[in-house]
């Protein structure tokens, strides 16, 4: 069935070709794990990333999907196709699932910044899959949660309402109505981890609600940032400032442009 095949000499060949495949996997391998163990340690320690625009425009489209994941960084550059989740971006992402209530909150006390960055790769992922654009769930997670430092029930920094994957907790809050603010408490979802929290924020504008379909049909026509939140800020809460604020902190952050014009490489 071999043929003319000389056997003593395939063999040889086999086992050297096996050797060179299984060789490939263990470095592919290793460097996976590299880039989640480098990635997720940005995350914690947001210190270490950088956001800047220093790099060619033509060298930072090219880099977004770069194999080195040694040095993660978010990185200002020409705007992606959003579309398309770069395989380090979402590893970040993932990461922020083992980000600890106080590690946000210490990154809020230190810098703003390093309070966005940790939150940016989970809120472009659900700006991509929900159409709410990033910065306004990132000025979001700043107000509702004061900085990280008042999450309700440890990870819900959105001030949803209602049950969520670690059911609810009732707490003291402030509503507007006929007028004037009054004190009430009320059930607010828990959750697992920020990252879960930051999709099930996107999810909430899926709701059947006029001011919701109207800020994601606006978003999705002229990505502008400010309109959507003007559209969905009475729906999403009581405070007739709400907008306003959510406005002043994008504004004051360069929120738009950090979402915007972005990279990991």
């Amino acid at each position: 069935m071999f043929g003319n095949v000389n056997l003593p000499n395939l063999f040889p060949a086999i086992k050297s070709n096996f050797e060179r495949f299984t060789n490939d996997v263990s470095n592919i391998l290793s460097n996976t794990v590299s880039g989640v163990s480098n990635t997720v340690s940005n995350l914690v320690h947001p210190d270490r990333m950088s956001i800047s625009n220093d790099l060619p425009r033509g060298q930072q489209q090219q880099n977004v999907f770069s194999n080195n994941t040694n040095n993660t960084s978010i990185t200002q550059g020409a705007p992606l196709n959003k579309s398309i989740i770069g395989r380090n971006e979402f590893i970040a992402a993932e990461g922020l699932k083992r980000v600890t209530p106080q590690q946000l909150k210490d990154a809020g006390q230190r810098s703003k910044q390093e309070f966005f960055k940790m939150l940016l790769p989970a809120a472009l992922e659900a700006e991509r899959k929900y159409g709410v654009p990033a910065s306004v769930t990132l000025a979001q997670a700043a107000l509702e949660s004061g900085w990280g430092k008042a999450a309700i029930g440890g990870y819900n920094i959105f001030g949803i309402k209602g049950s969520g994957s670690a059911g609810t907790v009732n707490v003291t809050t402030r509503e507007f109505v006929n007028g004037r603010y009054i004190t009430i408490k009320d059930n607010f979802a828990k959750y697992g981890d920020f990252y879960e929290a930051v999709m099930k924020h996107g999810k909430v504008f899926q709701g059947d609600y006029a001011g919701y379909k109207k800020g994601l049909n606006a978003y999705a026509k002229t990505k502008n940032d400010n309109a959507f939140i003007d559209a969905v800020g009475h729906t999403y809460a009581t405070d007739p400032n709400y907008a306003k604020s959510i406005k002043s902190i994008m504004k004051d952050y360069d929120l738009v442009n950090m979402s915007k014009n972005f990279y990991i490489k």
